[in-house]
């Protein structure tokens, strides 16, 4: 039987049952949630505040990918423009957040800023706030002098920069937890250590999940499930060319405030946390473990691989043995549709190389001393838009997937358009850009430069 958990306010004799695994799954559901990140929790929560019945089901820990792995921006700064609806409305529902679900979030709205290196970067910047109009609100470019009064720490010239004034972070895991606790005291329940195999259609409809330990029947699955989706998609949606990335993040030991927002430029992500400590990254550059399945749709991204090939570092080791090993082993039909949690392994010179940009940048601060490294399986699109969709194609099933590194801030509402959509009614922001079938359709284009 599964681990299950009861990530409410469940009575303890009741929790300690389900943990221990002695209660089966529930045979039915209004709704079944496949992946227990920021998105997935958020819709349980939403969907179990309607008086919907839900099942969440994740492979490992809810929070324990992508969800709890990554920078905690909040943000609406330089995203592709067809994503501003999304942010203004996550934007928009952030602050009150911690009140409504009864838990902490780590939100703190502090704004974002991108500094540019040139006079070319600080035109993109101008080019985006342009594209982006009044999707945007609180955002203004900054002269270099303006960037070197407001932020004196910042030890390198600039070009000029771009603050988003409204942007905002949240502590990752402390959010999506918070929202499952949230969805387990509203009657959702959150079952842990059990992966989805199947998703099950009758008469075109969606009608069940079968996963590792039994069948659920249901008439609605929102399929959130990160770098395991188009394994689960396979047959029900046309096309979809989600390759996986790994991305290295450092935690750095507390220091003095920086009086800083979120913070992007010369090649370093940072967010300084309450405690003082920061969140580094190298910025754009990304690893990719391959894999047999590295090379499954890889002509829609072999453009982009060759005109960036800076900003990715192929890998052949462990993962590609790793992968081999447990194809020669197991069975085809199962092979195609197994969720899996692998170890994500940090890539140790992309935090040396984010703790000397940390220090270039900030030279009365140092070079930090980092406390640990980790790393997240990014699942990234052709066009790094996410897939956002109920297909009509198959009624009952909905779909958020495809976030290419930037969907964290997004999450609330997200969930929030899943819930829309599952409940029959319309999504509260334009979701039409993030169609599944773009793809097979041949209506996807190039990233916007701006991301």
């Amino acid at each position: 039987m599964p681990s299950l958990s009861l990530l409410g306010h469940a009575p303890a004799d009741t929790l300690a049952r389900l943990q221990g695994g002695a209660e089966p799954l529930p045979a039915r559901a209004d709704a079944v949630i496949l992946g227990g990140g920021i998105m997935g929790c958020a819709a349980a929560w939403y969907l179990a505040r309607a008086g919907q019945t839900v099942v969440l089901l994740d492979v490992a820990r809810i929070g324990s990918q992508q969800s709890g792995r990554n920078w905690g921006f909040v943000r609406s700064l330089c995203r592709d423009p067809a994503e501003l609806p999304l942010a203004g409305l996550a934007l928009s529902l952030w602050p009150a957040l911690a009140g409504e679900l009864g838990h902490d979030t780590g939100w703190r709205q502090r704004g974002c800023l991108f500094i540019a290196a040139d006079e070319a970067e600080q035109a993109a910047h101008a080019g985006w706030l342009a594209d982006a109009g009044d999707r945007v609100r609180d955002t203004r470019l900054l002269s270099a002098a303006e960037v070197a009064e407001s932020f004196p720490g910042l030890g390198c010239p600039t070009a000029g920069g771009i603050l988003a004034a409204g942007d905002g972070q949240a502590e990752p895991l402390l959010a999506t937890m918070a929202f499952a606790r949230a969805a387990g005291a509203a009657g959702a329940v959150l079952i842990e250590d059990c992966g989805a195999r199947a998703i099950e259609t009758e008469a075109g409809r969606i009608s069940g999940v079968v996963t590792e330990h039994g069948r659920i029947a249901t008439s609605t699955v929102i399929c959130a499930a990160g770098a395991r989706s188009h394994r689960l998609l396979a047959g029900l949606v046309p096309a979809l060319p989600q390759k996986t990335v790994r991305s290295t993040v450092a935690l750095t030991a507390p220091m003095a405030d920086l009086d800083l927002p979120c913070f992007v430029g010369a090649g370093l992500g940072l967010r300084q946390r309450p405690d003082g400590s920061c969140i580094i990254a190298t910025d754009g550059g990304t690893d990719v473990d391959l894999t047999l399945d590295s090379f499954r749709a890889a002509g829609f991204f072999l453009r982009e691989l060759i005109q960036r090939r800076r900003a990715f570092s192929l890998k052949l080791g462990r993962p590609f043995a790793d992968d081999l090993i447990e194809r020669l082993a197991e069975p085809a039909a199962e092979r195609s549709l197994r969720p899996r949690a692998p170890e994500i392994r940090a890539n140790p010179k992309r935090v040396r190389d984010a703790a000397r940009s940390f220090a270039a940048l900030f030279p009365t601060a140092g070079m930090p001393r980092i406390v640990k490294s980790w790393a997240g399986a990014i699942d990234v699109m052709p066009d790094a838009l996410p897939v956002i969709d109920a297909p009509a194609a198959t009624p009952g099933l909905l779909i958020a997937t495809g976030f290419s590194g930037h969907g964290f801030g997004l999450g609330p509402a997200v969930g929030r358009v899943l819930a829309d959509l599952a409940l029959g009614r319309p999504a509260p922001v334009d979701i039409t850009p993030f169609t599944a079938d773009r793809f097979a359709r041949g209506t996807f284009r190039r990233p916007y430069a701006g991301i």
